[in-house]
């Protein structure tokens, strides 16, 4: 009975040191990025006149690098401005309304920011406002009427670009067809409906001049950026359930053009379900070379992260700046992939053969 006694006591003295452990190393973690931040801070107040911080999810990597690095160039080229991508080094659990936060409290002089429309960080582009902090949206807009300017694609005209490449698959086919878009469910910005209003819009009036009888049925799919299991089952389903019905699959981010391109490859589905895809990357513009990606759209990463820093600079100097800036667009399909491919191979010759 002492023995158990004596146990029972060892193991709740084991318990409580490790949660005194815990409890220190998280305390001190914290203390540790606290410090980082304020290093950096102090690195680059001390080197330009301006700190700017960039914040976004970091579902589509490769995107968000080439807008990083078109800020950062236009930032020290002209504005003798630090930009940088605020966050990208602390722990996972940091969410973007948590850097949002940071930079808020840092004291930065400007925010560019990947809005998703939602309540919390609307509040907080509010409270940046009322700190006398700028800030610019970026590709996803958010708190309309008081962030300073808005820099992306015109969604309606998005939609628009993607119906005219559906259109001639379908009149290609012949046949009546499934269309399906898989939409971001952690962004609630109204642009994606705009997306999808001007995407079936474009649809139905060639449909109606072309006195198109076949039936053309376009539904949306939601899908979560940050849960990749979750989206590559989603994305699964679809490529199993084709059957023998032609499918168009608009995928909106380039990490989505990624896993429907692999999805294809692994279910058999290579020309079976025709896939539209956004941004490029290595992978993306193999797809489109081998014919299992149909076409991309892209934007220039490095023209939107300029724009951002001169639209801070701007409101900074003058106190104005146009409330939207627009951004170029470009389709990729097996007619000027290899043009991309050469320029990619050029601008990263690191990475080695993916074929």
């Amino acid at each position: 009975m002492k023995r158990k006694k004596i146990s029972w006591a060892a193991a709740a003295v084991c318990f409580l040191l490790m949660l005194f452990g815990v409890t220190i190393y998280t305390i001190g973690a914290f203390r540790k990025i606290a410090q980082e931040i304020s290093s950096r801070e102090e690195m680059a107040t001390d080197t330009y006149s301006s700190y700017y911080a960039l914040i976004s999810e970091n579902d589509d990597s490769l995107l968000w690098d080439s807008i990083y690095e078109g800020a950062r160039k236009e930032g020290v080229e002209n504005w003798d401005a630090c930009v940088e991508f605020f966050g990208d080094r602390l722990v996972s659990e940091c969410t973007v309304e948590d850097r949002m936060q940071m930079a808020i409290d840092a004291g930065v002089d400007g925010i560019i920011l990947n809005g998703d429309g939602s309540a919390e960080l609307d509040e907080l582009v509010r409270e940046a406002r009322k700190n006398g902090i700028p800030v610019v949206t970026v590709l996803n807009d958010s708190a309309e009427d008081i962030r300073q300017c808005f820099v992306g694609v015109n969604n309606y005209n998005l939609g628009r670009e993607y119906a005219d490449r559906i259109w001639s698959l379908v009149w290609e086919l012949q046949s009546s067809c499934q269309v399906q878009v898989l939409l971001n469910s952690r962004n609630e910005d109204p642009g994606k409906n705009t997306l999808l209003l001007g995407l079936r819009e474009r649809l139905e009036k060639k449909m109606e001049q072309q006195d198109w009888e076949p039936q053309i049925q376009i539904s949306a799919t939601a899908v979560d950026g940050n849960d990749a299991f979750q989206t590559e089952e989603i994305i699964r389903q679809i490529m199993v359930d084709a059957g023998s019905q032609p499918r168009i699959l608009v995928c909106l981010s380039e990490a989505d053009t990624r896993r429907a391109y692999q999805a294809a490859v692994d279910y058999n589905r290579v020309g079976d379900v025709r896939i539209l895809g956004y941004y490029e990357s290595r992978q993306v513009l193999e797809g489109i070379e081998k014919n299992i990606i149909d076409s991309t759209i892209t934007v220039d990463g490095e023209q939107v992260g300029r724009l951002c820093v001169q639209a801070l600079g701007e409101y900074r100097d003058t106190g104005y700046v146009n409330g939207y800036l627009p951004v170029d667009t470009c389709l990729i399909d097996r007619e000027n992939v290899e043009e991309y491919l050469e320029q990619y191979l050029e601008q990263y010759p690191e990475q080695g053969d993916m074929s």
